[in-house]
């Protein structure tokens, strides 16, 4: 318990230091534009993969439940309702976190480790916001960006399983989409993404700016921050779940 509330203590003290930074010049934007490439380049095809493998799987088993019913023209609602809200940004992020997250903690830890994050500041460049904030903002920025793309995966692959081999009528697929999703879904989505990212950004800065011990505490900075950040995920999930129903629905 000492050990978690010191954790605690110090991501919130690591916090500050990232407004403070955010909020005053310089901005590092070509710093910025390189990480948000560098994790772009990282998650977007394995997420997209997943998130079609996803839309086809909930598709075949949504069928099979709802067939007994005889309603098929719900799946494409259905599905596009767990997606966007759940399954595209949960999934998402995770997979961000286990690939982006883990080589940001490396990468900065690396720094620590060889000390050029000391050398950054004899030069007179904060180490914060040369270092930490641009990864930060690319999370941020990327999240929502590849869980949209990821959802329009999803539901491509549902598509293709419940128009192409499970003979659903592509009208009432595609018309039923559009009659009950609204854009308070894909909204409701695209904010947890973004806190997902913060989160993700914060802890593998934070176990990278705070390594100690060598290659092996690289390693550590690493594992803590995969573990770290799906815990956070999950259960932050919750609690924005449970907002967001009672704000937008």
């Amino acid at each position: 318990m000492r050990n978690f509330l010191a954790v605690v203590g110090g991501m919130g003290r690591f916090l500050g230091e990232i407004a403070a930074a955010i909020a005053t010049p310089p901005f590092f934007f070509a710093e910025t534009r390189r990480a948000l490439h560098a994790v772009a380049f990282q998650c977007l095809i394995p997420v997209l993969a997943i998130m079609t493998a996803v839309g086809m799987i909930g598709a075949l088993q949504g069928l099979a439940v709802i067939r007994i019913f005889g309603a098929d023209h719900v799946l494409s609602s259905l599905l596009a309702e767990s997606i966007l809200r759940e399954m595209a940004p949960s999934l998402g992020a995770i997979m961000i976190a286990a690939q982006a997250g883990t080589a940001i903690a490396g990468e900065i830890g690396t720094m620590r480790v060889k000390e050029e994050i000391d050398a950054l500041g004899v030069m007179a460049v904060p180490p914060i916001k040369f270092v930490v904030v641009p990864r930060l903002i690319a999370l941020v920025v990327a999240c929502p960006l590849i869980s949209l793309f990821g959802s329009l995966a999803g539901m491509l692959g549902g598509y293709l399983v419940a128009v192409g081999l499970k003979g659903v009528t592509k009208g009432v697929f595609v018309g039923n989409l559009l009659e009950f999703v609204h854009m308070n879904v894909i909204l409701g989505g695209m904010l947890k993404s973004v806190v997902f990212g913060a989160l993700i950004g914060l802890i593998a800065c934070y176990y990278g700016y705070n390594v100690t011990g060598g290659a092996q505490g690289v390693g550590k900075a690493s594992n803590k921050t995969v573990v770290h950040a799906i815990v956070a995920i999950a259960i932050s999930n919750y609690f924005i779940t449970t907002l967001l129903l009672k704000v937008i629905g």
